[in-house]
C-alpha cells in the first residue's frame, strides 16, 4: 500500500476551481495546496491547467514533481527535461538528476546515466546526498545494461488480468492452495468523514483466479484500511494490518490478529505498543524464524526510532505464550533507503524483500538473503524479469516454489488515467521452470589421495532441522549422484568402516541454471595419524599456508614427506607404531620450528599436536612475491617508473577474481570447469592476498630493524608474462618494481625515504622481464584466456623481493 490515490478529490476540487474562476492564479493556489498535502494527482492536474496559460518554468519543474510521486514517469520526465533545457543559470538543480531517475524507471538506461553525469558536473558539490546517489544509479544503470543478456529465461510472467487487478492499487499477494489473498485499494467508506471522501484499501480473495471476494463482512475496518493478510502454518490466526491516512498520501499502520476456529474470525487483537507506536507506522507483516535463535517471528516493515534508512525491516519473536519480544532491526541487511515487503519463506530459510538500497534495475528490486549467514549475508538481487524498472513489491513465493506472486506497476499494469500512464501496482504470477541441479560426491582416501571405494554418502537438507534426503553405498566406485533443490542448504556426510567421515556443508543459493555441484569427500584412516595445529604463536590464531616435513628418524631411508596447506591450519600424517619423528613446520614470515615425537606406546589412533610460530626476520619472509593484474600498473604506457603504489593496484585486481574464473573456465564442464575455478579461487586468496598482507608485514620489519640502526640492501626483481614484446615486457616489469618502492616510500609518512637518501637503505633493481617466463606459458596475443586469465600466466605477472644484504655481508 504504497502510495494513496486521491481520484474523487481531484475531479471535485477541479470543478469547485472552475465554477470560482478561470484565473491562473486560481489554479496555482489549488496546485500548491493539494501539493502541500501531498495529494499528488490534484495537484497534477492543477499545475497542467496552469500551464495551458503558459510555460512558466518554475510550473513546469512542479509538474514534474507531482508527475513524478504520483509514479506518472512519462510525463515528470517530460516536464523535467523542458527545466532542463529551459533554465539557463541552474535554477533547478536538481530537474536533471530527477530526469535521469524518471528516465531509469522506464528503462532508460543509456539516457539516465548521461543525465547523472551531467548533474554531477554542474552540481557536484550542492548535496552530498543526491551527489553519491547519483554515483551509485550510474553504476546501477551500468549493472542493469549488463543485464541485458542474464534475464531469467527459466521464470514467466503473467499479469493476473481485470478479474484481480483494477485500475487501482492492488498488493499483498498470498497463495494458499487454491486461493489467492490480497488487498485492493479502491473502496470508499461510509465512516469517512472528509471531504471529499477518500478510498481505502480492503482485504479479498480468489478462489482459482475467480473475481476477487471481500472476507467476511466484519473483517474489513469500515473506517480504515485494512490490508497485508498472512496466515500461520496451521492457519488457525490471520495477521494483518490496519492502517490510517496521514495526509493525502502517506498512510500509518498498525499490525493485528484473529484468531480462526471453526470458520469465524475471532475479534481483532492489537499488538502490543513494542510493536506498533502511534508515532511510526508497522506494516507489511510477515511469519518466519528468528535467523538467530531459530524461533517463531514475526517480521514487518517500521520507520520506528533506530531505523537505518527510511523503513527497515524488524522483527519480533513470537512465545509460545503468545507473547512478541521487543522488535530488532535486521540491520545487516537494511540501506539507508527505504527496504520494505518481508516475505520469510520457512523451508528455505530465505528472506525476501523489496529495497531502493541495492544495486537494481530501477524503483523498487525484489531481493533474497538467507537468513541463516547474518554475520557476512549474501543479497542476491532476484533479476529480471521478476524485476523490473518499476517497482516490484510484496513478493510471495507458493508452497511448491514453482509459482511465485508479486507487485509492480511495470508496463502492463492498468492505468488510473492512460494519458498519464500513472499509478498503480497489480498483482502478477511468475512461473518457474524447473532447473536440475545435481550433487555428484566423489569420496577420496585423505592420506593417500587415492579414489575410495566402498563407503556410504548421506546427503543431509540443513535448514532449521536436519532432513535426510537420501543415502547410497557402492562397492565398485567413488561417485555418487542426488538431485538437487535451488535455495537449499545441504550438508554430504561419506562414511566407511575404518576411516573417519568426512562433512561438507553447502548450498544452492544463487544458482539459476542447470549446474552439476561436485563435492570431494576425503575419509581418513582410523589408524595411527598425526594431526598437527599450527597457529601464530603472538596471536594464537590459524595459521594457513604452512609448510610441514614429516621425517622417519627411526630409518631415514624412507622419504621425506611434505605437506602445504592453503586452506587451513590442519595437517594430517599417518605414523607407524613404534617409531622417531621429527618434524619440521614453516611458512614465509615465521621461524621454522622443529618438533621430535615418538610413538612408542601410544593409544588410541590419534596424536594432535600444536605449533605455534614466531614471527620471523626479514630473510623468513624470502622469496617474497606479488602478483599484478595484466599490463599493470600504468598499462600501455613505455615507462620504466611509475608514481602509484603496489596498494594503488591490488583492489582493482582483487576485485576481478570472478572475471578471471568465468573468462577461463568458460569453455570448460563439469569437474574440469570445477578444479580450474577453484584453482583461480585459490591463486586469487592465497597467493595474491597473502603476498601483499606478507609485504606490508615485510616493509614493517625492514622499517623496525633500520630504526635500530641496521645497514640494509634489498634485492627486488620483476617480471612479466610474454603476452607483450620482450622490450615492453622489460619496462613493464621496471615500471612493477618502481610501484612497489613507491609502496616503500610511502609507508609510516615517508619514513624509508629517510633511509634510502641517507644510505641506511639500499634497493637494487633487476627487471627481467618474460626471460624467465616458462615455455608453457602462453605469448599468443588472441588466446586472452591462457595468455591473461589462466594462472601460469598470471604468476609470471609479479615482483619478488629475493634477497636481503645486511652491511657486515656488502
Amino acid at each position: 500500500m504504497m502510495t494513496m490515490k486521491k481520484i474523487l478529490f481531484g475531479l471535485l476540487m477541479l470543478i469547485a476551481v472552475q465554477a470560482f474562476s478561470q484565473t491562473r492564479q486560481a489554479f496555482v493556489d489549488a496546485a500548491e495546496a493539494s501539493f502541500e498535502s501531498k495529494d499528488y494527482y490534484s495537484a497534477l492536474h492543477y499545475y497542467k491547467s496552469v500551464l495551458e496559460f503558459s510555460e512558466d518554468m518554475a510550473v513546469l519543474y512542479k509538474t514534474g514533481e507531482a508527475a513524478r510521486l504520483f509514479n506518472a514517469y512519462k510525463v515528470a520526465e517530460e516536464n523535467y527535461k523542458k527545466v532542463k533545457d529551459l533554465q539557463k543559470n541552474g535554477e533547478f538543480p536538481l530537474a536533471t538528476y530527477w530526469l535521469a531517475e524518471m528516465q531509469k524507471r522506464q528503462g532508460k538506461y543509456e539516457e539516465a546515466k548521461q543525465n547523472y553525469q551531467l548533474y554531477l558536473s554542474e552540481n557536484e558539490l550542492d548535496n552530498p546526498y543526491y551527489t553519491e546517489s547519483s554515483r551509485k544509479e550510474i553504476e546501477d544503470c551500468d549493472w542493469a545494461l549488463s543485464q541485458k543478456d542474464s534475464v531469467r529465461e527459466y521464470v514467466s510472467i503473467e499479469h493476473l488480468g481485470a478479474n484481480i487487478n483494477t485500475p487501482f492499487s492492488e498488493f499483498g499477494p498470498v497463495k494458499l492452495g487454491d486461493t489467492l489473498y490480497y488487498s485492493s485499494l479502491r473502496f470508499p467508506s461510509e465512516m469517512d468523514e472528509s471531504k471529499p471522501r477518500r478510498i481505502f484499501s480492503n482485504a479479498l480473495w480468489s478462489v482459482k483466479g475467480g473475481d476477487g471476494i471481500q472476507f467476511d463482512p466484519e473483517f474489513n475496518d469500515k473506517k480504515y484500511h485494512t490490508g497485508h493478510v498472512i496466515f500461520t502454518e496451521e492457519r488457525d490466526r490471520i495477521y494483518y494490518t490496519i492502517c490510517e491516512y496521514r495526509n493525502a498520501t502517506e498512510i500509518r499502520c498498525d499490525i493485528y490478529y484473529r484468531d480462526y476456529q471453526a470458520g469465524k474470525f475471532s475479534d481483532p487483537v492489537k499488538l502490543p505498543g513494542s510493536i506498533n507506536d502511534s508515532s511510526f507506522t508497522a506494516t507489511q507483516p510477515s511469519l518466519g524464524l528468528d535467523p538467530f535463535s531459530m524461533e517463531p517471528a514475526l517480521y514487518f516493515a517500521s520507520d520506528r526510532p533506530g531505523s537505518k534508512g527510511k523503513l527497515d525491516i524488524w522483527y519480533s519473536s513470537i512465545g509460545k505464550d503468545n507473547t512478541f519480544g521487543d522488535p530488532v532491526n535486521l540491520m545487516p541487511i537494511n540501506t539507508i533507503e527505504d527496504d520494505i515487503t518481508p516475505f520469510y519463506h520457512k523451508p528455505s530459510e530465505t528472506l525476501y524483500f523489496s529495497s531502493m538500497g541495492y544495486q537494481g534495475f530501477g524503483g523498487f528490486d525484489i531481493y533474497s538473503v538467507y537468513t541463516g549467514n547474518m554475520v557476512n549475508p549474501y543479497i542476491e538481487n532476484l533479476g529480471a524479469p521478476l524485476n523490473s524498472s518499476y517497482n516490484d513489491l510484496y513478493f510471495f513465493l507458493g508452497d511448491k516454489e514453482d509459482t511465485a506472486f508479486l507487485a509492480s506497476n511495470r508496463q502492463g499494469s492498468l492505468f488510473l488515467e492512460d494519458l498519464e500512464e500513472a499509478c498503480c501496482n497489480d498483482i502478477y504470477e511468475a512461473t518457474f521452470q524447473e532447473i536440475e541441479i545435481t550433487l555428484k560426491a566423489l569420496t577420496f582416501d585423505k592420506a593417500t589421495q587415492q579414489d575410495l571405494l566402498g563407503a556410504t554418502v548421506t546427503l543431509v537438507e540443513v535448514n532449521g532441522d536436519e532432513t535426510i534426503i537420501g543415502t547410497q553405498s557402492a562397492e565398485n566406485t567413488n561417485e555418487f549422484k542426488f538431485p538437487l533443490i535451488r535455495n537449499r542448504s545441504y550438508k554430504v556426510i561419506a562414511e566407511k568402516s575404518g576411516y573417519f567421515p568426512d562433512t561438507i556443508m553447502f548450498s544452492t543459493r544463487g544458482i539459476n541454471k542447470s549446474t552439476e555441484i561436485v563435492k570431494k569427500l576425503f575419509l581418513q584412516s582410523q589408524s595411527l595419524d598425526l594431526e598437527l595445529l599450527v597457529f601464530d604463536d603472538q596471536t594464537k590464531e590459524e595459521l594457513r599456508g604452512a609448510t610441514v616435513k614429516l621425517l622417519d628418524l627411526s630409518d631415514p631411508s624412507n622419504e621425506t614427506v611434505v605437506q602445504i596447506n592453503e586452506d587451513g591450519n590442519s595437517f594430517v600424517f599417518p605414523l607407524d607404531r613404534d617409531r622417531s619423528y621429527q618434524i619440521i613446520t614453516s611458512k614465509r614470515g615465521y621461524r621454522p620450528d622443529t618438533l621430535n615425537l615418538s610413538t612408542y606406546n601410544v593409544t588410541g589412533n590419534r596424536i594432535i599436536k600444536k605449533i605455534y610460530l614466531k614471527q620471523g626476520n626479514l630473510e623468513d619472509y624470502l622469496p617474497l612475491a606479488v602478483y599484478f593484474d595484466n599490463d599493470y600498473p600504468n598499462p600501455r604506457t613505455y615507462n620504466r617508473t611509475t608514481r602509484v603504489t603496489y596498494d594503488d593496484s591490488y583492489p582493482p585486481f582483487m576485485a576481478r577474481k570472478e572475471e578471471f574464473k568465468e573468462e577461463f573456465t568458460a569453455p570448460l564442464i563439469n569437474g574440469a570447469k570445477a578444479e580450474a575455478a577453484d584453482d583461480l579461487e585459490r591463486f586469487f586468496e592465497y597467493s595474491i592476498r597473502e603476498g601483499r598482507n606478507d609485504m606490508l608485514k615485510f616493509i614493517q620489519i625492514l622499517t623496525d630493524e633500520i630504526a635500530k640502526g641496521e645497514k640494509i640492501e634489498v634485492v627486488i626483481q620483476g617480471f612479466a608474462s610474454p603476452r607483450a614484446p620482450s622490450n615492453y615486457n622489460d619496462l613493464l616489469s621496471s615500471r612493477r618494481i618502481s610501484s612497489v618502492i613507491n609502496q616503500f616510500r610511502r609507508y609510516s609518512d615517508g619514513v624509508l625515504i629517510r633511509a634510502i637518501n641517507n644510505g641506511t637503505l639500499k634497493i637494487v633493481q633487476e627487471p627481467l622481464g618474460e626471460s624467465k617466463a616458462p615455455i608453457y606459458v602462453s605469448d599468443d596475443i588472441s588466446d586472452a584466456r591462457n595468455s591473461i586469465y589462466s594462472v601460469p600466466a598470471s604468476r609470471e605477472r609479479r615482483v619478488e623481493i629475493i634477497d636481503v644484504r645486511r652491511s657486515n655481508d656488502w
